[in-house]
């Protein structure tokens, strides 16, 4: 309908262009006949065209005016300079005197336009010079009808207000058959819509139709498989939280067993199982506050304590207090910092980040191995970057490593206490600072981690 209102006023513009361009094509035809006739008149003379005087040579240029007034469908008048109408092609002026503002004007050596003479005719004055000279001898006045003009003027619209009709009926069944069409589209979208609601979630929409509805039903499965995806993470970690902490319990439960089924047991016995009991739940505490930390890693980045830390110093006193554990298996701690580093970050989180990935490098490490841990910068990040000589990991498995719960070998990963998820709460706290880690790693040859992170935080800070 608004498409039909925009036709109708372009078609109205338009049968008004038409008709000014019409009207400007006939005033410039009578302008040009009658500057044709203007330059015979001054060539022959007036007394050659006054019907005063009828001689021979009189008829045949009175002729001339009559054949002029014929080609406009009009009337045509020769004034000369006293204002007396020397012809007048109806024959009712002639041997009178005319006066008028625009004759005295025209005579008068001054530019007069065009004007309209009621509906059907123009009225167009024009000069007749005295030759050789600017001297304005006599004037023309030629009323030419623009009556066929008018006509066609006229057929148009009716041919304009046709089609308008014949445009209305075609958009007005347009309108319904896209209403009807969509209205169908719609009532097939809400029909998937309510069997996904009803927790069908394993139905996807049908990706066809129009592209705005394709596009729709593709984003629309998009989410759906998004959610899959993490309802399918969120059974998985429910399932791997409740396997990791049952297992400490259930090798709890066989110690605390064996000790009571066995009557009179040896102080030495009692004290290796109470060894073992706290171990375990030592185990199970440390589960305990990966998890804790790992569900402050998934809030949003207000938790975040920014602050301006040195973050040499920082590495410095995690490898400080590391190195205890790596000098039991000599091995050799290393830091190599390139330039002063201080950055806008989390200290806390930032620093269990950097203690996971050290100690890791010192637990799958080899006897007597090396870590070597290094600091650079540029104008817009700071880099670490952990390296060690142990046990590597297989290529199939760096994709899987900052997976939570996930293990490259369970069986050693429990014999150095890990709990799986180290790895997951440094990728987060990383991601927090709006950075990145890679790891390079290959079997037996050692791995190598490189965190990137914006030397200024780019989050919104939390106000202390």
């Amino acid at each position: 309908m608004i498409l039909n209102v925009f036709l109708s006023l372009g078609t109205i513009q338009l049968s008004v262009s038409l008709q000014k361009k019409s009207l400007e094509q006939r005033v410039t035809f009578v302008e040009k006949k009658s500057a044709i006739l203007a330059n015979q008149i001054a060539n022959n003379g007036l007394d050659a065209y006054s019907m005063m005087d009828m001689g021979d040579s009189g008829e045949q240029k009175t002729d001339e005016l009559k054949q002029f007034a014929l080609e406009l469908d009009g009337r045509a008048l020769l004034i000369d300079s006293s204002y007396r109408v020397l012809a007048d092609t109806y024959g009712q002026h002639t041997g009178r005197y005319y006066m008028a503002r625009d004759i005295l004007r025209a005579l008068s050596g001054g530019k007069v336009s065009y004007k309209r003479i009621g509906d059907s005719y123009i009225q167009v004055i024009t000069d007749v010079y005295e030759p050789g000279t600017e001297d304005v001898k006599a004037v023309i006045i030629a009323a030419a009808s623009i009556r066929e003009r008018n006509g066609l003027i006229g057929y148009l619209t009716g041919q304009r207000a046709t089609l308008s009709g014949i445009f209305f009926l075609v958009s007005l069944l347009l309108s319904i058959l896209i209403v009807l069409l969509l209205g169908r589209i719609f009532r097939r979208t809400q029909k998937e819509l309510d069997l996904i609601a009803a927790g069908h979630q394993e139905e996807n929409m049908p990706e066809t139709g129009f592209r705005e509805f394709y596009k729709l039903s593709v984003s629309f499965n998009s989410i759906i498989n998004r959610y899959k995806e993490l309802e399918n993470s969120r059974q998985q970690f429910v399932s791997n939280v409740s396997h990791e902490l049952k297992t400490p319990i259930t090798s709890m439960k066989i110690l605390a067993d064996s000790l009571l089924l066995q009557e009179n047991v040896p102080a030495e016995l009692y004290a290796e199982f109470m060894n073992d009991i706290a171990h375990e739940i030592d185990r199970e505490n440390q589960i305990i506050t990966d998890l804790l930390d790992l569900v402050k890693m998934d809030k949003t980045q207000s938790d975040l304590n920014i602050t301006a830390v040195n973050i040499n110093e920082l590495l410095e006193m995690i490898l400080k207090r590391i190195s205890p554990i790596a000098e039991k298996r000599d091995i050799t701690l290393h830091l190599e910092t390139m330039r002063q580093v201080t950055a806008e970050v989390d200290e806390g989180k930032l620093s269990l980040a950097c203690t996971n990935l050290i100690e890791n490098a010192v637990k799958y490490n080899n006897d007597g191995g090396r870590v070597d841990v290094s600091l650079n910068a540029d104008h817009k990040f700071f880099y670490i970057r952990v390296k060690d000589t142990g046990v590597g990991i297989p290529e199939d498995a760096q994709e899987k490593i900052f997976e939570r719960f996930y293990r490259v070998d369970k069986a050693r990963s429990r014999e150095t206490g890990g709990t799986g998820l180290g790895l997951a709460i440094t990728r987060n706290v990383i991601l927090l600072h709006k950075g990145s880690i890679r790891v390079h790693s290959k079997e037996n040859e050692g791995s190598t981690f490189i965190v990137r992170i914006p030397l200024t935080y780019v989050g919104a800070r939390k106000d202390v």
